[in-house]
């Protein structure tokens, strides 16, 4: 259900702030068949929904649909996620899981990022080696280049 009301902000948050004026009819459409209408796959939950609201976007997706016609809807999912299901994530191992991605992000990358092991090829301009990253254990080929080599050759194989 959470993920349900994410994906309608998402959506509004592009239908009102991104798409372009020539696509926006077509994107409210979609999202009122995909959020909002009764036979909707990830409708909303029925206590996030006013009826009036959804009659005055139906209305309002008959004429000219104005930029802002999700807007109080969009506010109400917002106010939603923001209360229990956002105090859940932040007692969840994907919120712990993030915050050290993120502390890993802004480490810097140096020779110590990862471990070295051999040589798997030789070109014009270096080496390509295999290397492990120490963090995540997961294998790369790493290309060491020869600054004087591509210098020399001007940067053509």
């Amino acid at each position: 259900s959470s993920g349900i009301n994410a994906e309608y902000g998402e959506k509004t948050d592009n239908y009102e702030k991104l798409a372009p004026e020539e696509s926006r009819k077509q994107l409210a459409k979609n999202i009122y068949q995909e959020c909002l209408c009764e036979e909707a796959t990830s409708r909303l939950p029925e206590d996030l929904i006013d009826e009036t609201k959804v009659r005055e976007v139906e209305e309002k997706l008959l004429g000219e649909s104005p930029r802002y016609i999700y807007s109080e809807i969009a506010t109400k999912v917002r106010g939603f996620l923001g209360g229990d299901p956002f105090a859940q994530y932040l007692e969840s191992k994907y919120f712990t899981r993030q915050l050290q991605w993120k502390q890993l992000e802004k480490k810097p990358i140096s020779k110590h990022t990862f471990r070295h092991y051999r040589v798997l090829g030789k070109g014009g301009f270096g080496e390509v080696c295999a290397t492990q990253s120490r963090a995540s254990g997961k294998m790369y080929a790493e290309k060491k280049l020869n600054k004087k080599r591509v210098k020399k050759k001007k940067g053509e194989p």
